[in-house]
């Protein structure tokens, strides 16, 4: 059967595609390709990769980990607006968040004081169309390197 007719053939009947992904962190992962969220621009400083999967791991909650699918190098721990600065909602319209999960990147550092966020560039997970992207607010009140505790 050719790879079109394949394609269209998962289709049709919502096969579920199993792609498999070896990491230095989470070892060798096992994932639904529905479960993939597209980066059209990338992400600031990687826009060659488009294609990232969102890791829950119950030993870091409630940080996840939004990991690039094309270089498994390359992954960003994230946490939920909502933690660490809740306000920052009403600096997206209301349309995109209908359907969208607001992330800030957190940076770790070898020694854990102090935990950062970026709250001046957040990661907007659109759970509808498993698209995202990162948008830069014009606001000069945020921080690219928020203290978290």
């Amino acid at each position: 059967m050719s790879s079109y007719l394949t394609a269209v053939r998962r289709i049709e009947e919502k096969i579920d595609v199993k792609m498999k992904l070896m990491t230095r962190q989470f070892g060798e992962l096992e994932f639904d390709e529905s479960i993939v969220y597209h980066f059209p621009y990338g992400l600031f400083g990687f826009e060659e990769l488009h294609d990232y999967i969102i890791i829950d791991d119950k030993d870091t909650e409630p940080l996840r980990w939004l990991l690039s699918i094309e270089d498994p190098d390359v992954g960003f721990a994230i946490l939920n607006v909502s933690f660490v600065a809740p306000e920052l909602l009403e600096e997206v319209s209301p349309e995109e968040l209908a359907f969208s999960t607001l992330f800030v990147v957190v940076t770790l550092h070898r020694d854990p004081d102090p935990i950062t966020v970026n709250l001046k560039a957040p990661v907007v997970i659109n759970n509808a169309t498993k698209t995202g992207k990162q948008v830069v607010l014009n606001s000069d009140k945020y921080s690219t390197e928020y203290k978290v505790n």
